[in-house]
């Protein structure tokens, strides 16, 4: 029913019909309260009444406060209306790109490039969060007077949409506008068909490159005044969306080639050959697409993931207008660009127990270690060139540096420290046997380590005798000292002590300092290898696989503040500390992708017969995952169990954000509703552990739950949220692990399975009357269910070993791992528990270790597993691609300077 002027809705009093459609009826209200003027839309009457609408209207409304973007009309809540639901959205004043361009025709090149970098702000803010427009077209975007661009209807597309056959909130196949079977019928022109992407128009499932193809068919229309696909009829539009190619001659002669080429990107029919990542086009807008520039050609090669690609033709197309350095000045918003360098010809990235990678200091140019037939030698690619060449005479180089000047590179040689110009001939500056890490002091001295087990040594980089600069000292636990870092102004070293204690584990190494000039040590932290000083004065260090950043005082020598994770999936290796990644000074960030050698692990989806299907995510010290109940999210332990933090990945929209910031946590458990994680914080002494729980959108502070007097490990909670279940260290004052129960809304803390041997990995039944969990009180571990409601009766389920059971969402079943092999037993618990005998399901499940016994989850929407399994690459072994990322210091660390100036 359409609204009336003078009409109440709560607060806001309508005014006036603003216009109507498929999509809704708008009007424009007054906010009496906060005394502005607001639009409010309401769907239309004949899905009023429709409770699967309504309910999706709600949750879409829901997502979109979520969205705060300057190139986004706000929406400030819902209001109930006598037609049902209203929308109160931000009234945005202005004229719609369709009247513009129907009024004054086609749009001078530089104006349409205006508006469409502000329509790609607008589209990467939703696509990051998760919400695929689809049905992004002209009369969907106004422009105000002041020439802010605000992109409208948000995610209604997706409500009335006719559902196409497996489709979900993010995919449907049909146009928005085509509302009624009636109105196809009828031969209406519908002007969203000539935005369509070709699936869309063949009713297929879409993703957010749906909205890459309307975004170059409206960028089209501005430019040439007339959409790409017209056509009388919608039969007509569709056609030409799925079967021509637009009239790229329409397109006026002052479009710069770079333009013309991002067009023709957007607007390739087949999805997987288009443009996957709108922020790509976005940046190349933002950094030279009014330039002009000529397109280059580059060799691209391999299938990186999603917008590496993307990003990589694009900025080899964009040649000097986006690659040559340029001065680059902190700030929040700074674009981050990345691209992959791939190897030359048949050569293949080397990793082994030197780094690989190194960056100049303006961030223009890569050197790289690679190997082609049976030969390792350096690499070079500059930023304003696509081309890949070897450096001769670096046959079996490895370790490449920079000098602070960037006209020399120094390297590690089969038996020789060598000093190079990028076009000259290589010289011996001193002799190595097995070298650890070198680095320039300055542009007159190298500091380097010239045996696997030593000191550290300085040396002119035009040659001569080296000196020591440090020494062996067993009282400290030295074992050797690697991989040096120039503090700026070279008045001191960094570098990472291998320890006697644990020779083989760099997780567990030092970092020190080294005062150049009177040879004074000083501790600077432990648990840290391969640091190095960036250029907003924060230390840069690895831990299995993960990069961390912690504030620096370079006067005071000392860090300031805790330690962050900063970036995942980086090749390390925890045997020698080796990090294969490099950090120029302009903030650009060079690495080899992979992980920790040792420790790292990717998750992945299973199926019932062991199909594997990898998930999104970079390898990294992955534990304790969990899937959600609605199977839409997954929680995982980012880090060792206790000395991590939980992280959140959600399916649909591939984010994954963090949820915990302090280190110190282990074994995430989802609440019944899905809204809340519990979670083990526990104490670094290992004496206490307190269970907490946060909402998973991380719209409250952590709540303290109650508190065990031991290390811990959360299992369960109960369906009712009123029990918690652990895995309990010393419970018995033995070294034996027990179960143990915590009531969260207060209460004695218990011991709730004891007896011989240990118990743990406890997992809740679906109706919370049942205990499945792993005892090794025989000569192994094996699968038993306790009886929770009161008899504290107890059932076998495995014969032959087992560990970490999961029950299946109706109960009916118990999941576990016996070694390698994923079992499966069939139970029934009404009237009592039986078991029948188990069965394999399939072969290859992975015993990684585990504190917790949480390797893998049942999804108990679809039945298929989440599970970690070993990734990375071992040392030595061949890497696919060197990773880019400009502005890495600026735009992912939001250019803060984490240390304190001049020790003030």
């Amino acid at each position: 029913m359409p609204l009336r002027s003078g009409t109440r809705l709560g607060p806001y009093d309508v005014v006036a019909p603003i216009g109507a459609g498929g999509m809704g009826e708008v009007y424009r209200a007054r906010d009496t309260k906060l005394n502005r003027d607001v639009a409010i839309k309401v769907l239309p009457e004949m899905f009023a009444k429709d409770p699967e609408r309504l309910a999706r209207f709600t949750r879409e409304a829901q997502t979109l406060a979520a969205l705060n973007h300057p190139n986004i009309a706000h929406i400030h809540g819902i209001e109930e209306s006598a037609s049902g639901q209203a929308l109160v959205m931000e009234l945005v004043e202005g004229t719609d790109l369709s009247t513009m361009i129907a009024r004054d025709g086609a749009m001078p090149p530089k104006d349409a490039t205006a508006i469409a970098r502000q329509i790609a702000d607008a589209l990467e803010a939703a696509h990051d969060a998760g919400i695929v427009h689809r049905d992004l077209k002209p009369a969907n975007i106004k422009v105000k007077d002041d020439g802010t661009v605000k992109v409208l209807d948000f995610g209604l597309a997706k409500l009335v949409g006719p559902d196409g056959t497996g489709a979900g909130p993010l995919a449907s196949g049909a146009s928005a506008t085509m509302t009624s079977p009636a109105m196809t019928a009828m031969g209406v022109i519908l002007g969203t068909a000539s935005y369509m992407s070709p699936e869309q128009a063949k009713g297929r499932a879409v993703d957010r490159r749906a909205d890459i193809w309307a975004f170059g068919a409206v960028w089209f229309e501005m430019l040439t005044g007339t959409p790409p696909f017209p056509g009388e009829t919608i039969t007509d539009v569709i056609a030409a969306v799925v079967t021509r190619d637009p009239d790229w001659s329409l397109l006026p002669a002052p479009t710069p080639p770079v333009v013309r080429r991002l067009l023709t990107r957007c607007l390739v029919k087949d999805p997987k050959q288009r443009l996957r990542d709108i922020g790509d086009v976005r940046l190349m807008l933002a950094d030279g697409a009014e330039s002009g520039a000529p397109p280059r050609t580059a060799r691209t090669g391999g299938s990186g993931a999603t917008g590496w690609i993307a990003a990589g033709v694009l900025l080899a197309a964009l040649g000097a207008a986006i690659f040559w350095p340029r001065e680059v000045t902190p700030a929040a918003n700074v674009p981050i660009i990345k691209y992959d360098v791939m190897p030359a010809g048949k050569s293949t990235l080397r990793l082994d127990s030197r780094p690989g990678v190194a960056v100049s200091p303006d961030g223009s140019k890569i050197v790289f270690v690679a190997t082609e037939d049976g030969v390792t030698k350096l690499y070079l690619r500059r930023r304003d060139d696509a081309e890949v060449r070897a450096l001769p005479g670096t046959d079996g180089a490895s370790d490449p540096v920079f000098s602070a000047d960037g006209k020399w590179l120094a390297y590690a040689g089969a038996a020789d420290l060598m000093r190079m110009s990028l076009d000259g001939t290589p010289v011996s500056v001193a002799k190595v046997n097995d070298s650890r890490g070198l680095i320039w002091l300055n542009d007159k001295e190298i500091v380097f380590s010239p045996e696997a087990v030593s000191g550290l040594f300085i040396v002119p980089a035009s040659g001569g005798t080296p000196r020591a600069l440090t020494s062996l000292d067993p009282k400290t636990d030295d074992r050797t000292h690697r991989w040096p870092a120039a503090v700026p102004g070279g008045k001191a070293v960094l570098f990472t002590v291998g320890k006697l204690s644990s020779p083989d584990n760099y997780d567990d190494a030092r970092i020190d300092a080294v005062i150049v000039a009177t040879g004074e040590r000083r501790a600077v932290m432990e648990g840290a290898s391969f640091v190095r000083v960036l250029s907003n004065g924060s230390l840069l260090y690895a831990k299995g696989g993960t990069l961390y950043a912690a504030p620096f005082d370079s006067e005071r020598l000392v860090t300031t503040g805790a330690a962050v994770p900063v970036l995942q999936g980086v090749a390390t290796d925890t045997t020698t500390g080796v990090a294969h990644v490099s950090v120029a000074g302009d903030g650009t960030l060079a690495y080899i992708p992979g992980g920790s050698s040792t420790a790292d692990r990717q998750i992945v989806w299973s199926d019932r017969k062991g199909t594997i299907s990898p998930i999104a995510l970079p390898p990294g010290l992955y534990n304790d995952i969990r899937v959600s109940p609605d199977g839409a999210r997954i929680a995982v332990l980012v880090g060792s169990s206790g000395a991590g933090d939980v992280w959140i990945y959600d399916t649909h929209s591939t984010a994954f954000t963090r949820l915990t910031f302090d280190q110190k946590n282990a074994s995430p458990v989802w609440s019944g509703d899905g809204r809340w994680i519990y979670y083990a914080s526990i104490k670094s002494t290992g004496d206490e552990t307190t269970v907490r729980r946060r909402p998973v959108d991380g719209s409250r502070e952590p709540e303290s739950l109650g508190v065990v007097k031991t290390r811990g490990f959360l299992d369960a909670v109960d369906p009712s949220g009123k029990m918690a279940y652990l895995t309990e260290y010393a419970l018995r004052q033995t070294s034996y692990v027990d179960i143990g129960q915590l009531p969260l809304a207060g209460g004695p803390h218990t011991l709730l399975i004891g007896g011989q041997g240990s118990q743990s990995a406890s997992s809740i039944s679906p109706d919370g009357r049942w205990l499945a969990y792993q005892s090794d009180e025989g000569s192994r571990f094996e699968i038993y269910v306790r009886d929770l409601s009161g008899a504290g009766g107890r059932s076998p389920v495995s014969t032959t070993g087992g560990e970490e059971p999961r029950w299946s969402a109706d109960g009916r079943e118990i999941f576990y791992r016996n070694d390698t092999r994923f079992m499966v037993a069939a139970v029934t618990t009404k009237p009592e528990f039986r078991s029948n005998p188990p069965q394999v399901l399939f072969e290859g499940i992975y015993n990684l270790r585990s504190d917790t016994g949480m390797t893998y989850d049942v999804d108990s929407k679809t039945g298929r597993f989440a599970m970690l399994r070993p990734a990375g690459q071992a040392a030595g072994a061949a890497a696919a691609r060197v990773r880019v990322v400009m502005n890495w210091i600026e735009g992912a660390l939001g250019g803060a300077r984490m240390a304190t100036a001049g020790g003030k």
